[in-house]
């Protein structure tokens, strides 16, 4: 039948707007994760943009010239911050594309997949993290501006906390349960649902001396519910939700603001960043260090050892001239 891709109706079949919610149910009885549904459904949005723009008007006549056209077109595309669109987020909205192409023809309206022999972009490679560290001294200055005993102060500084201390993402605070927290061997301990995950099936290790911080918040929680988020909205519009992405985003930029911390490369991700460096420098293992970090690859935290290597122990520190 005809499908054309920015046909609205047509008679006897599915509409573009039906096959795009029959792909994004798909993909969801998969597994795929909301964040990945999201960013599946920005991607088709984006392309259906620029089919409309060139009259691709049919999934059928589409073809991997065109796909690698749309590629390029998406390279040179300016983001908001005015910059070219990174080479992840080109990949990503062509993932997309691909994903929704393959639904066709597993579904029998096209016969082939024309993103599928299309490349993504090439990442630029560079051995330097583009997150920074913090210092110690700044780590304690973000911590301490969770000085009050208020819910917010409570919340903030556990979230805070499991940052600096267990490498969490924040991915990971924003799926974090009240039944994820546990306690194995005397010791208190979350399981964590990593990025690509289905499920939580890792743990991490709060550290005995900050127990506290998180026993206060979960205090507190309990009082409202002992199940659900483990970390919950305060904001009037969401107050009680599962706290966002944006909002975990926000209180980290809010601290650090209030810390003093600045620099363009200190972030939320950099609180991670801290806890495995700070772990290598006082003598974690690397096996410790990528258990801790969940790094899928030991390659990630070798990459880790090696930048704090560079600093603390490097090579020109050796060098010694002589007298013959």
């Amino acid at each position: 039948m005809a499908n054309e891709l920015i046909k609205q109706d047509q008679p006897g079949g599915l509409s573009v707007p039906d096959l795009i919610n029959e792909w994004l149910h798909y993909e969801a009885g998969r597994g795929s994760s909301d964040t990945t549904l999201t960013a599946y459904k920005k991607s088709i949005e984006v392309f259906r943009d620029w089919v409309i723009e060139n009259g691709l008007r049919d999934p059928g006549i589409v073809k991997p010239s065109d796909i690698r056209e749309y590629k390029k077109a998406l390279a040179e595309r300016i983001s908001q911050k005015g910059k070219p669109l990174a080479p992840q987020t080109v990949n990503l909205r062509l993932s997309g594309v691909r994903s929704f192409f393959r639904f066709l023809v597993n579904t029998d309206h096209l016969l082939a997949n024309p993103a599928g022999e299309v490349q993504g972009m090439k990442r630029s490679k560079t051995k330097r993290h583009k997150r920074e560290e913090l210092t110690s001294e700044e780590v304690r200055a973000v911590l301490a501006t969770c000085k009050d005993q208020s819910p917010q102060d409570k919340r903030d500084l556990a979230i805070l906390t499991l940052m600096a201390y267990c490498g969490l993402r924040s991915i990971e605070i924003n799926r974090a349960n009240m039944a994820n927290l546990k306690t194995e061997n005397d010791r208190l301990v979350l399981e964590v649902q990593g990025k690509g995950y289905k499920e939580a099936d890792e743990i991490v290790i709060v550290p005995r001396d900050q127990e506290q911080v998180i026993h206060a918040w979960i205090a507190y929680r309990k009082e409202i519910s002992a199940s659900g988020p483990l970390f919950i909205s305060f904001s009037n519009r969401t107050k009680g939700a599962r706290l966002s992405l944006r909002g975990i985003r926000n209180l980290a930029k809010d601290r650090f603001k209030l810390a003093g911390v600045v620099g363009d490369k200190k972030s939320t991700h950099s609180l991670r960043h801290s806890a495995i460096t700070n772990a290598i420098r006082n003598g974690a293992s690397p096996m410790q260090v990528q258990a801790m970090a969940r790094h899928a690859s030991f390659d990630t935290t070798l990459g880790y050892i090696h930048s704090v290597n560079r600093i603390d122990n490097p090579a020109e520190d050796f060098i010694r001239y002589m007298r013959a």
